[in-house]
């Protein structure tokens, strides 16, 4: 398999994965939190909206009309 194709196949095994949780994060099924040092605070909102930030970006790599710009290490 051509490493093109390898990376459109880890982006949709990602793009999966992810749409998963979100679903779970969004029916309550699953929460997410943090400890400040006073106790766990709920960060379950901000937890769905970087799912949602990762599906667009993935969703961009994915369809031809994506924004996203793929940078070759070499070029780095």
């Amino acid at each position: 398999m051509a490493a093109p194709d390898r990376f459109i196949a880890w982006c949709k095994q990602e793009q999966a994965s992810i749409e998963q949780q979100l679903e779970l994060l969004q029916a309550g099924k699953v929460r997410t939190g943090e400890d400040i040092g006073a106790g766990w605070i709920d960060t379950t909102e901000e937890s769905i909206e970087r799912a949602k930030a990762r599906l667009a970006e993935l969703n961009d790599l994915l369809t031809e009309d994506g924004t996203a710009t793929v940078v070759k290490p070499s070029a780095l």
